[in-house]
């Protein structure tokens, strides 16, 4: 190998060291490493949900009795009053009850069934999730408690009886 043959190996591999940087450096530069903490706009169908935290029970039915028991019937076959019966939501479409009046505005959503991501959205601004409803409650910013409230409202559900369970 010649003098002249060792230049044009060096100059070769200087280059495409060159160009894998300046690529790098020009790929960086359009395209932030991280994206934003807020987005400025989410495509409806792109949002992102937020894990749901893990939920105790025995938290949420304290939160349930003295906040929401004032309005809403938490035994089976328990009336509805100012709000419709809480038996049984966990797994029942929205506005499903047929002896309560749901508001117009929930009613649009009938078609959606109680999830507990759906219940967290409900419960974290009511009056977002649907605008006109009557629900006075202005809604509760913690995700934990939410996550508390919907894992004692998966305990009011009928208990199966022990002969479903056989073979």
């Amino acid at each position: 190998m010649t003098g002249r043959d060792l230049n044009r190996a060096a100059l070769s591999v200087l280059l495409s060291i060159s160009i894998v940087v300046g690529c790098r450096a020009l790929a960086l530069a359009a395209v932030p490493a991280t994206a934003p903490a807020n987005p400025a706009f989410v495509m409806p169908d792109q949002q992102r949900e937020e894990a749901l935290p893990k939920g105790d029970a025995a938290r949420g039915e304290d939160i349930v009795n003295s906040s929401c028991s004032f309005c809403h019937s938490l035994t089976r076959g328990g009336g509805d009053s100012a709000g419709p019966a809480l038996f049984g939501v966990v797994g029942r479409p929205v506005a499903s009850i047929a002896s309560y009046t749901y508001s117009g505005a929930l009613k649009q959503h009938a078609a959606q069934t109680w999830t507990p991501r759906l219940l967290s959205d409900w419960l974290k601004a009511p009056s977002h999730f649907a605008p006109g409803t009557r629900m006075s409650l202005a809604g509760i910013s913690d995700p934990g408690q939410r996550a508390d409230i919907i894992a004692f409202l998966q305990t009011l559900h009928e208990q199966p009886s022990p002969t479903e369970h056989s073979p």
